[in-house]
């Protein structure tokens, strides 16, 4: 079940100054004033980046060896080691699931100092109900999201593709353009997220070509149509 406990705010809070002590020391060392562009922002947006600000090592592996249980019944995908000050995640995983994964045990790091050991599952990204999943493990994803997908950059995102004010406006025009095949499956919806997954995995609009929502984040469709869902930057 979804928990009612998490404090979304607080947890975004912590995320923003993440990435503002990384932007900083990034801006300390650039040669030039010129604005740092969205794919410079999302490079920088890296759980590897995240770690070295934090001081903490962050590995990758090929296989992330289990501790604590000889009879571990799922592959590890990302572990932290509190006493030996490192993250480890594993290179198994497609590049998405791998980022989504680093970025939830930074997550953990930063939220939970009560844990000395943690190992994970690979972590696709968001769920739209996460009904399995503890109040921490959703707190870690949460700080995932926000870390990965800041509100004002996505918002700006948003804008700039599709040359609109957000909420973006689903209407026959705007739902033609962007599914010509069948239009009125973004008029009439059967899922909530189906909007939303359109914007985060759409390449063409109006005739214009442009990289997919998603993968200028370096995230799966799924877990940026979540975020756009929770933002409201789509009309419902």
């Amino acid at each position: 079940m979804l928990c009612r406990s998490m404090d979304k705010q607080a947890i975004e809070n912590v995320a923003r100054e993440l990435q503002k002590k990384i932007w900083l020391a990034h801006r300390a060392t650039r040669c030039t004033e010129t604005p740092i562009s969205l794919a410079e922002l999302v490079s920088l947006l890296d759980p590897e980046v995240a770690a070295y600000n934090l001081g903490v090592s962050f590995e990758y592996h090929d296989k992330i060896v289990p501790f604590g249980s000889r009879n571990m019944s799922f592959e590890i995908a990302g572990l932290i080691d509190r006493q030996s000050g490192k993250i480890a995640v594993s290179r198994k995983f497609p590049s998405e699931t791998i980022r989504f994964t680093g970025a939830h045990e930074i997550g953990h790091w930063i939220l939970h100092p009560q844990e000395v050991m943690h190992r994970d599952r690979p972590i696709k990204g968001l769920a739209y109900e996460a009904i399995h999943r503890t109040c921490q493990e959703q707190e870690a994803d949460y700080f995932a999201a926000c870390f990965l997908m800041p509100r004002k950059l996505v918002q700006k995102a948003v804008e700039n593709i599709f040359n609109t004010k957000v909420p973006f406006e689903f209407n026959e025009h705007t739902s033609f353009w962007l599914c010509p095949t069948d239009p009125e499956s973004l008029l009439y919806p059967e899922n909530p997220l189906d909007r939303a997954l359109a914007l985060a995995s759409v390449g063409t609009y109006k005739g214009q070509h442009f990289t997919p929502l998603a993968k200028q984040f370096q995230v799966s469709s799924t877990t940026m149509a979540i975020r756009l869902h929770e933002l409201n930057l789509v009309t419902k």
